[in-house]
C-alpha cells in the first residue's frame, strides 16, 4: 500500500504542465552547461595541450632516420603529459573530478570515435610525410591540434551532445 505523500508524490508529477517541464528542462540544461563551464580547461591551457600534441605529431612525421626531430617529440610529450597532470591537479583542487574513464554508451562510442579521427590522422599523416610530401607533416600537426583544442572546448565532459535547443 501507498502512503499519502506516496500518492500525492506520484500525483505531482503526473499533473505537471507544460511550462513546468519546459522550466524543469530548461533548469537540467542551465546545470549541464555550468558542469561543462567547471570542467573546461583554461584558454591558455587547452593551447598549450593542443599546441604540443600538434608539435609532438609534427615532429613524429618529420623524422627520417635518425634526427633531431625526435627531440620534438620528446619535448612535446613531455610537456603535453605535464599540462594533464596540471588540468587534472587544479581540477581536483577546485573540488571536480573530471571523468578520465566513460561512463555511459555515449560517451565511449563519443571517444572511440575520436581515437579513431587522431589514430587516422596520426598514421596518415606519417605515411604521407614520408612518402616525400612535405607539407603533410605540417597539415597534420595543426589538424590535430585544432581538432583537440575544439574538443577540449567544446566537449569537456566527453559527451557529445545533439544540440542546445533540440528539445524546443
Amino acid at each position: 500500500m501507498e502512503t499519502n505523500i506516496e500518492l500525492i508524490m506520484h500525483n505531482e508529477h503526473e499533473n505537471m504542465t507544460v511550462a513546468e517541464a519546459k522550466s524543469k528542462l530548461q533548469s537540467l540544461a542551465s546545470v549541464e552547461q555550468e558542469t561543462d563551464l567547471l570542467l573546461r580547461a583554461p584558454l591558455w591551457l587547452n593551447f598549450i595541450m593542443s599546441f604540443s600534441y600538434g608539435m609532438g605529431l609534427f615532429s613524429w612525421a618529420s623524422t627520417r632516420h635518425e634526427n633531431l626531430w625526435m627531440l620534438g617529440v620528446i619535448i612535446s610529450a613531455v610537456v603535453f603529459i605535464f599540462a594533464v597532470v596540471f588540468y587534472l591537479y587544479r581540477s581536483r583542487l577546485l573540488g571536480i573530478k573530471p571523468k578520465v574513464m566513460p561512463k555511459s554508451r555515449s560517451e565511449l562510442v563519443f571517444g572511440f570515435l575520436l581515437a579513431i579521427f587522431f589514430g587516422s590522422v596520426t598514421a596518415l599523416t606519417r605515411v604521407i610525410s614520408v612518402n616525400e610530401i612535405w607539407w603533410a607533416s605540417y597539415a597534420g600537426g595543426v589538424i590535430a591540434a585544432l581538432a583537440l583544442g575544439f574538443t577540449m572546448h567544446y566537449y569537456p565532459s566527453g559527451e557529445y551532445k545533439k544540440g542546445k535547443h533540440q528539445n524546443d
